[in-house]
């Protein structure tokens, strides 16, 4: 399957754990053990200090025993903070930076930030958004195991976006855009490529301040992004406002597409020694899977359910029609396939919420699966369960569909899913399905259709459940 292929080369984990909380007489791999205080945490303060000081807190009461070596405030106020102000985080001030710039350095600071920073990778992300610290370590996980370099994490409104925007000119530019405010774990190594870079190329004060315009666009690759809504904090003085802020968005995207658009036309004439972006020529079509962390442990829901119409992209001859892209797209999609994408996307499958779904936009097609990728192999004990809450249509979808399990997203086994399915206590027009995984072992597990049928997939929610042994 095309979003499991990447896998086949990762070495498959070599012992079994347990996945809830709960109890658990299985010991952490040396493997896992690895990826501990891998992650520095950027912060950029401007004027939502109270907000700062709340995702520090979070983060330090629960992410420094396992995942995050320390945590770096970048103040770009003229205000002076201290470690002070973090009194009441809980946070060790051996633990906590605080960085006071002399100027306003603008998003450019976060990857001064992570390039100074001592672990591998670094997450960054905005103060006027909190992100649940076991989706931090979802994609802590995925970015250590699967040698992924950046993972953006984007709510649906600006995920379709991100997707419209996607330009693809022959095998030469395969690009796009995507905030990396809203949630973004990469390699810190990118972090020092994008700002040498910029050196190399002499970008304007202005531009570099614009950063994150420019980090995706530049890369010349399509990067992984999740869907996820994360938790909407406000206050402060939002940077960009109104009109004359989405020019300056807009102005500034237009400039790094351009940018590549000379940088790959030169490397044709004369191959370049750049760093961070790629000229690597790209065959394959984009990805269209879909991928959300879940909402209350380290896990990924994935699904191969195409969201948007295939024939909706364009033919574009350059990156610097990235913009004209996306506003032709949505001329296509029309308002109601608008609204479908942002009212039904992927993350309802795992957001806890039953009164919230995944809705498909067409039938099921042959090979259209939903899986979960639970970050980690396990071998289950007696009562383990794979959890559906669905629709009617969706458990006719299900009864004709293979049960697989893998322990390294390349070899599958399908196991026999004695599949039970009931109207659950608090709606008759939802289904609890349970599939038995008492015998099954691995750290993917997915539902593959067989054909192609006319119902719909609508997922309420997606889990293993574990009842934990006396």
């Amino acid at each position: 399957m095309p979003g499991f292929i990447h896998f086949c080369i990762v070495v498959a984990l070599a012992s079994a754990l347990s996945l809830l909380v709960g109890k658990s007489n299985i010991d952490r791999t040396q493997a896992d053990r690895l990826h501990d205080f891998n992650v520095t945490v950027v912060l950029l303060n401007w004027s939502r200090l109270p907000n700062v000081v709340k995702i520090v807190s979070e983060i330090c009461q629960n992410l420094l025993e396992d995942t995050v070596q320390s945590v770096v405030v970048w103040n770009n106020s003229p205000k002076t903070i201290s470690h002070q102000d973090f009194s009441n985080s809980l946070c060790p001030s051996d633990r906590l930076r605080i960085v006071n710039s002399p100027e306003n350095l603008y998003f450019q600071a976060r990857y001064i930030a992570c390039a100074e920073a001592s672990t591998a990778y670094c997450f960054i992300q905005d103060d006027d958004f909190s992100i649940r610290p076991q989706i931090i370590k979802a994609l802590n996980a995925r970015i250590n195991q699967d040698a992924v370099p950046v993972i953006h994490l984007q709510p649906p409104h600006e995920m379709l976006s991100s997707q419209l925007r996607t330009t693809v000119v022959g095998d030469k530019i395969h690009t796009t855009f995507a905030w990396l405010g809203y949630g973004t774990m990469l390699m810190r190594s990118r972090a020092v490529e994008f700002l040498s870079l910029l050196d190399r190329l002499k970008v304007t004060e202005e531009e570099r301040k614009m950063a994150d315009n420019y980090f995706t666009i530049l890369s010349n690759v399509i990067p992984e992004r999740w869907f996820d809504e994360g938790i909407e904090l406000g206050g402060g003085q939002a940077f960009t406002v109104g009109t004359e802020g989405d020019e300056r968005n807009n102005r500034h995207i237009v400039r790094a597409a351009e940018i590549l658009d000379t940088l790959v036309s030169a490397n044709q004439t004369n191959p370049l020694d750049l760093p961070f972006t790629s000229f690597a020529k790209e065959t394959s079509e984009p990805s269209h899977v879909s991928r959300a962390p879940c909402h209350d442990k380290p896990c990924i829901f994935e699904t191969s359910i195409n969201l948007l119409p295939h024939k909706i992209g364009g033919s574009p001859t350059s990156a610097a029609e990235i913009l004209g892209l996306e506003k032709d797209a949505l001329l296509i999609l029309g308002e109601a396939g608008k609204s479908h994408y942002l009212e039904f996307p992927p993350s309802h499958a795992v957001d806890g919420r039953a009164d919230t779904v995944f809705r498909s936009p067409q039938g099921a097609n042959r090979d259209d699966y939903v899986a979960l990728d639970t970050t980690k192999s396990f071998s289950y004990v007696k009562d383990a369960e794979l959890v559906f809450l669905v629709d009617p249509p969706t458990e006719i979808i299900l009864r004709h569909s293979a049960f697989e399990s893998s322990a390294d997203g390349c070899v599958w086994n399908t196991w026999d899913r004695g599949l039970e399915c009931f109207d659950a206590n608090f709606a008759k027009t939802v289904r609890l399905c349970k599939s038995s995984l008492s015998h099954v072992s691995g750290r993917y597990f997915r539902v593959r259709s067989l054909k192609p049928m006319q119902e719909k997939w609508g997922v309420f929610e997606m889990f293993v459940d574990i009842q934990s042994e006396e």
